[in-house]
């Protein structure tokens, strides 16, 4: 974006903007490969020989309800390619919730989905929960949710996570909130897995302090966007998105390289991997 505005700059002899554009693209670009390439990031995109994968995924569904039978729903439809084993949502509509649960014999917690705000939050695995908090930090208007799932390659601590997004007058809760899932990770007894709406780009120094902090890994690649996909009914072209739906896992799981769902009703779009557990 800033380069398209430099070379508008360039096409419009508007010499008074071009130096300040083009200091700003190269910072810009340099932000973008700091993003692309976190702290924490061994990516590992092969799994071992005859090991068992985890499909895990996550939406913000929007506080949308779930279409008509007669109507096509590209969420259904992208889940239904690979059915997920554990599926992390967040504004989710009661309708939405019964509609995933009808999905897969699921094991299932959810908490406060309402038809109007964003309070709704839910996970749905296919392996026993054997517990779950749901929490706010102090002053925080949204649930986070730690469960403990028991699968096939042992037991996972699951953050199913929505910090508030970095505006004026919220930054002090939006820290709370990344201090709260810092704290959760380095604490963790198992190893963790975290699906979220982050309200945060792969840029920067608040991206760069909760992967060093948390000591999480940023499953990748994390160059596709998410958001916005579309805003009031109007579709927005993937490439002027930003990504800031995430999944993050402990150093010690693997990961496939995240698949970006397509657009759907919500304005953010559903991301994918599977992991698995690396050898003791």
């Amino acid at each position: 974006m800033l380069a398209m505005i430099f070379a508008w700059a360039i096409w419009k002899r508007l010499s008074y903007l071009k130096v300040p554009v083009f200091f700003a693209t190269l910072w810009g670009s340099w932000s973008w490969m700091q993003g692309l390439h976190p702290p924490n990031a061994a990516a590992t995109f092969t799994p071992p020989k005859n090991e068992k994968l985890l499909s895990v995924g996550f939406a913000n569904l929007g506080i949308t309800t779930a279409p008509s039978l007669d109507t096509q729903d590209p969420l259904a439809t992208w889940f239904h390619l690979e059915p997920l084993d554990i599926f992390g949502v967040v504004e989710c509509h009661p309708d939405r919730v019964n509609q995933i649960q009808s999905w897969r014999e699921w094991h299932t917690v959810h908490a406060e989905p309402d038809a109007r705000g964003a309070n709704g939050i839910a996970i749905f695995s296919m392996f026993p929960i054997d517990s779950v908090q749901i929490s706010r930090t102090p002053n925080a208007r949204l649930d986070h949710l730690t469960a403990i799932i028991k699968g096939p390659q042992g037991t996972l601590q699951v953050e199913v996570t929505h910090p508030c997004p970095p505006i004026p007058g919220l930054l002090h809760q939006r820290k709370s909130e990344f201090d709260h899932l810092e704290k959760a990770a380095r604490s963790a007894e198992f190893p963790v897995l975290v699906l979220g709406d982050l309200n945060e780009t792969p840029f920067g120094t608040a991206w760069q302090e909760l992967l060093t902090k948390s000591e999480l890994v940023a499953a990748q690649p994390l160059s596709v966007a998410t958001w916005p996909s579309q805003l009031k009914g109007v579709p927005i072209p993937q490439w002027l998105g930003i990504r800031i739906d995430h999944i993050l896992v402990s150093a010690d799981l693997g990961f496939t390289p995240v698949e970006v769902g397509p657009r759907m009703a919500s304005d953010h779009r559903a991301i994918k991997t599977k992991i698995w557990r690396h050898a003791q």
